[in-house]
């Protein structure tokens, strides 16, 4: 495989970081600005809004501009708008430099994913996407408690500037380290007619649902565990943690699972394990058994972390296969559909917390990852009539 494709990774691992770090930083920045905790969570909706909205029609925008260069400029936007959100003096100018860190991570991460696609032979397609979404792995597992620490000593807008230094360090890497590529050359009509195609909608579904059943639960870890467990914040941070380094080194397999059994039954199978994990959180949030529940929820982490991680994967090496043509556009259809799941994902699980408590946090996960195992339809290019230039097999 092509070694430049880790450059593309340090982009998604600078990206990633800043996503994850201001959960670790938000009761300092909510103290600062003067506003709650639960407000200025907000941010995390705003940004995954813009991101899943915003997206697609900025990919189309710039589809004519060479990959190396839209990179370069997004992740210089991004560090510009890091260090905006560094030098907020409120949370209005916090909220305008999150739009816009949405709108330059949007404008990175489908076109580096389809740009792996483009440095790497078919065959290693799953493994170069494995590599650039293994960044968002090492940014949960490494990078967000470094900016977590960072914040906790220097203050949360040193988060934000370590984002920044991490950003500008990306550009610099992209330019003088990626070979040109040439554009995907798809425009705002060729978004549409991917919307068209049958096997794509079910694709995105698929994404929306993996994202939708995660996030539910993820995003609202902390009152579950306790509950299941009794653990306060700092293993509330180890069993992220964990849960982090059981994506990067599923990330680190899934390809080869693919390679050898296809995407379907890969995306079957995290689905599958999904939907189990989260039956058993289920049953240690009302057993009241805090000792063996504390020993059941570090290996069930890992494991959750790893189904989770392997199902984007499949879920990208699906989309840029079904639409080798057009793949900066698909996996921009993608991650809008990840980043929508992301937001209401959210909304849902905090509805499950404030309505019934704790416990209706992983039914409610479980029972969405279980029907988005409907969705895993139309896996293979051929199950749709396509130009003759799309039809390579993803099994």
């Amino acid at each position: 495989m092509n070694p430049r494709i880790h450059l593309l990774a340090l982009g998604t691992f600078t990206v990633g970081t800043e996503g994850y770090v201001i959960a670790g930083v938000l009761p300092d920045v909510a103290h600062d600005l003067h506003t709650s905790v639960s407000v200025g969570g907000q941010m995390v909706t705003v940004f995954a809004l813009v991101y899943a909205l915003a997206g697609p029609p900025l990919i189309g925008l710039f589809h004519q501009v060479p990959p190396k260069r839209l990179l370069m400029g997004a992740a210089l936007f991004f560090a510009a708008a890091n260090a905006l959100a560094a030098l907020a003096p409120d949370l209005a100018v916090l909220t305008v430099a999150r739009v816009l860190a949405a709108l330059g991570a949007s404008l990175f991460a489908a076109p580096a994913a389809a740009t792996a696609a483009a440095l790497c032979a078919p065959e290693e397609l799953p493994r170069a996407i494995s590599v650039t979404a293994g960044g968002n792995a090492v940014a949960l597992t490494l990078g967000a408690p470094i900016g977590t620490v960072i914040g906790s000593a220097l203050g949360w807008r040193a988060s934000f500037w370590f984002v920044t230094l991490l950003a500008v360090v990306t550009a610099v890497a992209v330019w003088t380290g990626l070979p040109d590529v040439p554009p995907g050359g798809n425009s705002a009509a060729g978004r549409l007619d991917l919307l068209r195609r049958t096997p794509i909608r079910w694709g995105l579904l698929t994404t929306f649902g993996l994202f939708l059943a995660a996030y539910c639960v993820y995003t609202y870890l902390d009152p579950v565990a306790h509950r299941a467990t009794g653990l306060g914040s700092n293993g509330v941070a180890a069993l992220m943690i964990v849960f982090g380094a059981g994506g990067l080194l599923a990330g680190r397999a899934v390809s080869r699972l693919i390679a050898s059994h296809g995407v379907a039954p890969v995306l079957r199978g995290a689905l599958t394990l999904i939907t189990g994990l989260l039956a058993v959180l289920t049953v240690t949030t009302v057993s009241h058994t805090p000792l063996l529940s504390t020993v059941i929820s570090f290996p069930l982490m890992f494991a959750f972390g790893s189904a989770w991680w392997s199902g984007g994967i499949s879920q990208q090496t699906r989309l840029a296969g079904l639409a080798p043509t057009q793949r900066a556009q698909a996996l921009g259809l993608h991650f809008s559909a990840q980043f929508l799941g992301v937001a209401v994902g959210g909304a849902l699980g905090g509805l499950a917390l404030s309505g019934v408590g704790p416990t209706a946090v992983p039914i409610v996960g479980a029972a969405i990852a279980l029907l988005t195992l409907l969705t895993i339809r139309h896996v293979t290019p051929t199950a749709d009539p396509a130009p003759a230039r799309e039809t390579q097999v993803i099994r």
